[in-house]
């Protein structure tokens, strides 16, 4: 697919992995954070133009409640920006940047998509070439409307077989990365495949693909992607056949992350019990509909754990909104748990909630470096919505049989 993408883009009928191209990016969009450092680009280079206001996006994602003075320099210094190159704001609150720009329609199939942030490679998902790029490449493609990579080679991860019924696709994830490692897949493309691969729904699909960089990848795809049948008139490339990894899924348990990496992952059943302190439901890989959904259906009716403080940030202002026009805010709230403002909330540890010394928490995001959620001393374990429900309920790690109970 990556192949294909690019071909179409340079009207070019071979082309080789390892090969240097220069393509046209059809969206570009930064983020708060780094923002600033791209003006700063501007100013420093004598930058005074780009080549598409309309397709040029700044999302106020990273910080939406400003903690302190410096953050809300940086905000202002972003907002100024956007208005000198009359960029497309989405302001704070409207969500998380991969999640909206799914929602808008960015992630066009067969598209050229760059982003600031490394989990933009989440537009995978629907087909797009959506790279994650520093501020330098991205500050270029706002000027030229095009960008240089190195073609990367393709992976086919071929799954058979399904999951138990209680493991979802951020289970998946991990478990390929425990199972697999990041070195066989950085800087290729990841397409997965496979008949569960083709009955998981947007929201899941979204999952899997915004964890390809942490499994080291450039880009990701996925197969049974519905607007695949609009890509049918992409040319065909001369290349060789891709390496093909099985990945056997039959019966597959959910997964948790321990302490201090993604791929440091292992059955439930080998940390049930664990006391935990903080649970977080949220993020670009787990704060979509469905996944608070799953997480309001099992903490309707009952209480969190005393012990558990239980925030939950949507992805989108939309989300939000079908979120409580369904009565899972409620669910959540009278259960006891916070829900915040849309937005990348607690994940990356700049605005809150900042888990104190010794935590552990179970949170639903894709990372649990060191200090990831702004405190050294805490311990972060990864899971999906469902394990960190029942997390937030028993205030421990469950056991297989209390799911679904």
């Amino acid at each position: 697919m990556v192949d294909r993408i690019i071909a179409s883009r340079v009207s070019c009928r071979s082309i080789a992995p390892g090969e240097i191209m220069t393509v046209p990016v059809d969206r570009v969009y930064l983020q708060d954070g780094n923002s600033p450092t791209i003006a700063k680009l501007f100013a420093d280079n004598g930058l005074n133009r780009v080549f598409d206001p309309a397709r040029i996006g700044v999302f106020f994602d990273h910080s939406v409640i400003w903690p302190n003075a410096s953050i809300a320099d940086r905000i202002r210094e972003a907002m100024e920006f956007s208005r000198r190159y009359e960029l497309k704001v989405f302001r704070g609150g409207e969500g998380i940047s991969h999640v909206v720009a799914m929602e808008a329609g960015w992630f066009a199939p067969g598209s050229i998509v760059l982003g600031t942030d490394s989990h933009t490679c989440t537009g995978g998902a629907n087909d797009c070439l959506a790279l994650g790029m520093g501020a330098s490449d991205v500050a270029a493609a706002m000027v030229t409307g095009t960008t240089w990579l190195k073609v990367p080679e393709t992976v086919r991860l071929v799954t058979s077989g399904y999951p138990s019924s209680h493991a979802r696709a951020k289970d998946v994830a991990l478990y390929a990365l425990a199972k697999l490692g990041q070195d066989r897949f950085l800087y290729r493309s990841i397409e997965w495949c496979g008949p569960w691969v083709e009955t998981l729904s947007s929201d899941a699909r979204a999952t899997i693909a915004s964890m390809a960089v942490e499994m080291g990848a450039k880009c990701v795809f996925l197969d049974g992607s519905q607007p695949r049948k609009l890509l049918s008139d992409l040319m065909e490339t001369g290349i060789a056949p891709a390496e093909e990894i099985e990945l056997e899924l039959h019966d597959l348990p959910p997964f948790v992350a321990r302490p201090h990496s993604p791929s440091n992952a292992i059955p439930l059943p080998s940390c049930e019990g664990l006391d935990v302190n903080y649970v977080f439901l949220g993020s670009c890989t787990n704060g979509r509909l469905e996944d608070i959904a799953e997480f309001a259906s099992v903490v309707r009716g009952r209480t969190i754990h005393s012990r558990v403080h239980c925030l939950v940030t949507p992805g989108s202002r939309q989300i939000y909104l079908d979120a409580a026009k369904a009565g899972y805010v409620d669910d959540i709230m009278t259960a006891g748990g916070i829900v915040t403002p849309p937005g990348c909330g607690a994940c990356l540890g700049t605005q809150g909630s900042i888990p104190a010394a010794g935590d552990r928490v179970v949170s639903t995001m894709n990372r649990n470096f060191i200090g990831r959620m702004g405190n050294r001393e805490a311990d972060i374990f990864l899971t999906s919505p469902l394990v960190a429900a029942y997390t937030a309920i028993l205030g421990c790690l469950p056991r297989p049989s209390d799911l679904g109970a």
